[in-house]
């Protein structure tokens, strides 16, 4: 042992007269801050880590110039004639001629002020530290006081800061960590780079991707941030100094829709009330009330239609154009001695006067005709009779408002229009009588039908050329950019499909409850390779439909879509670009339901934070191998995605869909094949991986028995948009 120590002292005193400039005189250490010219630690407050709260810009660095605890920008770790990692403390061994009290060297490097002690060995060192708190630098001391940082060769220290390769600048997203280009500094990334621009965004802008241009990322497509959080009941907006989103709570009465948009609500404190009764019935006798599963309630304006407007001040109140409108009630009695008027609540009335020529409320003049105004001179009280137009009744049971005109009364028909072209509207002893007719032509209010005809009252028509379903479909739409399966059930590579956090698969590479016992086919070149081929030749394009968006944590739809980029955008990148999509009208319920076959209806986001699913949701499945599509069914679907959500846009998902597949199903799928496609592999040794890789893991019917196999596949989108069906 003391071989060795003597060896290691010889080195590092050799070390030492090279680093001084070749003196023949060795250095003692006496510890840090007693030696002149000694790199001293303890003085280097500069170089100490950096304080909480840099944010990467440290503008305290050490001096290149000088070797005093500076952080070395290299890939290599000294070797022990260099420097010594602290703590390698050599074994304590007695020296001979070591008296005690005297100076002496303990061999170590990284500890000054030894001593002898009574035996004579050399003791009592006070340890220096070479520990600049960073985890990317290698810390070392070189027996002289001094401390070197080397800087690991999987990392990079800029600023201070310890960056991970390929770590991006938090200030510049073209920029990043290379460590085999500079480790001292970030370095740009080539031209065309996708990047993401937000960081570098004014407040209140957005974007939904970039690229790199001479180091600076340039948007590709900016709007302005909506803010919008989904909520109807909230006034949403931008700060425009912070850039915060604002939500102002509304209770001004508002209509607003949760998830059952056939039932309106009431917008109170910045949230929805949907009242016990809720319908489209919108209280309007003037409009035909129905609701479309997709887009909620319609109400469609009716004219001619009787009504009634709520005021005694009208008669004969007609629907036009969606509002009820009545004719003016007329309270001129034709009587002299009162004054008319009206009042909506109890209609005419009429206040006894008094003058010359009226006596108890009643003309002196009266000539029996109440279409006369029967007046006189006021000198001569001589009598003067006049036509007027004041109301009376014609004795017809049949007509309104009636009037008097030129001395005679008369009325205006009443109005037994029912609004169906198909009945004999006719009045009978006041009464409106509608008639069912078999004649006729009509107009059923659909383009696409021909023959429009009446029978038995109802018009009717040949509707076989008419899509009878209307597709309406929402704003925020999220296309499949990149799906790809994990070979085990580790963390971020499948869910807990059955709720179970002691079971998780496949069994020998799995854990905390994750289900992916499909993982082992993932090494399978048809699997992966049939996948990524499947997404970026655009073979298969998959979508979510984020039907009544909300962020507040509330529930709401998301339906699957099967489709194809659009025709009128057929050269958009889909797998970069906001494109426009079709989709296989197949995938929808038939009419009067029109809805999307495929949905999970509680799809909730929290923060940005994305689920859906669960225990009893299916979800049909499309699994791309080399050419084919592999039909599946996905039982216990579960969905869970990080979503950046702005301007009514899901602007971007990447998360994990799973779910349980029947083995038997699998098997059955692949035999369904005919004729074979696949040059790769044949279909025997297809359904021979099958038999042997697949082993199931969930019960899925419930009967006790583990009869399908779990499946994590981890998938990312963007933003689209759906424009119809084909």
């Amino acid at each position: 042992m003391r071989r060795v120590l003597t060896t290691i002292f010889m080195v590092w005193t050799i070390a030492a007269l090279a680093a001084c400039g070749g003196s023949s005189t060795p250095a003692v250490d006496n510890g840090p801050g007693t030696d002149p010219g000694d790199d001293i630690l303890d003085v280097l407050p500069t170089d100490a880590p950096d304080a909480v709260g840099d944010e990467g810009r440290d503008t305290t660095n050490v001096d290149p110039g000088t070797d005093e605890g500076q952080d070395v920008t290299g890939d290599q770790v000294q070797s022990p004639d260099e420097g010594v990692v602290p703590g390698d403390v050599p074994d304590v061994e007695v020296v001979p001629g070591c008296k005690e009290g005297d100076p002496c060297d303990d061999g170590n490097p990284c500890t000054w002020g030894e001593a002898c002690n009574a035996a004579g060995a050399c003791v009592g060192g006070t340890v220096y530290t070479c520990d600049d708190g960073r985890d990317c630098t290698t810390d070392t001391c070189d027996g002289k006081g001094n401390c070197q940082f080397v800087i690991k060769a999987d990392a990079c220290l800029v600023d201070g800061i310890c960056r991970a390769k390929d770590e991006l600048d938090p200030y510049n997203p073209c920029a990043s960590c290379v460590p085999g280009s500079d480790k001292g500094a970030f370095t740009t990334q080539p031209d065309t780079t996708v990047c993401d621009p937000t960081a570098i965004m004014p407040v209140c802008q957005l974007a939904l991707s970039g690229k790199c241009a001479s180091g600076v990322c340039v948007p590709d497509v900016t709007f302005v941030n909506a803010c919008d959080d989904g909520n109807t009941c909230t006034a949403d907006s931008c700060d425009p100094v912070t850039g915060a989103c604002v939500h102002a709570p509304s209770s001004g009465g508002e209509p607003c829709v949760l998830d059952d948009r056939c039932k309106a609500g009431t917008c109170m404190e910045g949230k929805c009330i949907i009242p016990a009764n809720a319908s489209c019935d919108d209280g309007n006798a003037c409009t035909e009330d129905s609701c479309n599963p997709a887009s909620g309630c319609e109400h469609k304006l009716l004219s001619d239609i009787p009504c009634d407007d709520g005021s005694a001040c009208t008669v004969d109140d007609t629907c036009t154009g969606g509002a009820c409108i009545g004719l003016p009630t007329n309270c001129d009695d034709g009587n002299i001695c009162t004054l008319d008027g009206c009042n909506n609540i109890t209609g005419c009335w009429h206040d006894v006067t008094d003058n010359t020529c009226c006596e108890g409320g009643v003309s002196k003049c009266d000539d029996g005709n109440p279409c006369t105004n029967d007046n006189c001179d006021p000198v001569t009280l001589a009598c003067i009779n006049t036509p007027n137009t004041a109301a009376c009744n014609d004795g017809n049971p049949c007509t309104v408002n009636d009037s008097c005109e030129a001395g005679y009364c008369s009325g205006v028909s009443k109005n037994c229009n029912d609004g169906n072209p198909c009945t004999l509207d006719s009045c009978q002893a006041g009464k409106c009588i509608h008639t069912a007719v078999d004649t006729g032509t009509c107009d059923d209010g659909r383009d696409c039908s021909t023959g429009d005809h009446c029978e038995a009252g109802a018009c009717v028509a040949d509707t076989s050329a008419c899509d009878v379903c209307t597709y309406t479909f929402a704003p925020a739409v999220s296309k499949f950019v990149s799906m790809s399966m994990a070979d085990n059930g580790q963390a971020g590579n499948g869910l807990n499909l059955d709720e179970l956090a002691t079971t998780c698969a496949p069994a020998d590479n799995c854990c905390c409850g994750l289900d992916n016992a499909l993982g082992p086919l993932a090494g399978l070149p048809v699997a992966q390779t049939g996948i990524s081929d499947a997404m970026t030749k655009g073979q298969i394009i998959l979508l979510f439909e984020h039907r009544n968006l909300r962020t507040d944590g509330g529930a709401y739809t998301l339906a699957f879509y099967a489709g194809k980029l659009d025709p009128a955008n057929a050269t958009c990148d889909f797998q970069t670009q906001d494109c426009q999509y079709i989709v296989d009208k197949n995938i929808f319920k038939q009419w009067p339901d029109c809805g999307p076959l495929v949905t999970l209806d509680n799809a909730k986001i929290v923060g940005n934070k994305l689920t859906a699913g669960g225990k009893a949701y299916r979800f049909p499945f499309d699994l791309p191998l080399a050419g084919i599509n592999l039909h599946v069914d996905l039982y216990m679907t579960r969905l869970e995605a990080n979503v950046v959500v702005a301007g009514g846009k899901v602007l971007s998902m990447q998360g994990l869909l799973g779910g349980a597949v029947p083995k038997q199903q699998m098997i059955d799928a692949v035999n369904a094949i005919d004729p074979w496609t696949i040059t790769q592999i044949d279909k025997a040794t297809v359904l021979s991986f099958i038999d042997i890789l697949v082993v199931p893991d969930i019960d899925g019917d419930g009967d006790g028995v583990l009869e399908s196999a779990s499946i994590g596949i981890k998938f990312s989108a963007n933003a689209g948009t759906i424009t119809n069906v084909y």
